[in-house]
Order: C-alpha cells, then structure tokens, then sequence
C-alpha cells in the first residue's frame, strides 16, 4: 500500500481557507435564527421634536 505523497500548504492558503471555513458559520448560524427574533421590540411611533417636548414638561 502505497502513502500518497503530502504537498506543503503555505500558511496564507490555509489561513484563508479558515478565514472563509470560519464566514461560513457566522452566516449559516445567522441565517439558523428566526426572522422573528430580530424584531422582538414593537415599531416605535416618531419622536417628537425637541420644541414639541420641551413644552410639555413643566419647568421648575
């Protein structure tokens, strides 16, 4: 039985190769999470304008 022969890999090619290993669990377990869970707050309604909000509390 005969070894197959080994090449040595340069460590940029196997960094890079980590590096897109490693993008691709970041984007699998984003993609995993429900949708739902990015919007658990409800829709805020539009602030109002500073001017507005300064006449309604009363100065002390």
């Amino acid at each position: 039985m005969e070894k197959p022969e080994h090449r040595p890999v340069p460590l940029t090619v196997s960094l890079a190769g980590l590096r897109l290993i490693g993008a691709g669990a970041v984007l699998g377990l984003a993609l995993a999470v429900p949708a739902s869970a990015a919007q658990a707050d409800p829709p805020r309604p539009p602030a109002a304008t500073q001017d507005a909000a300064a006449d309604e509390t009363p100065e002390s």
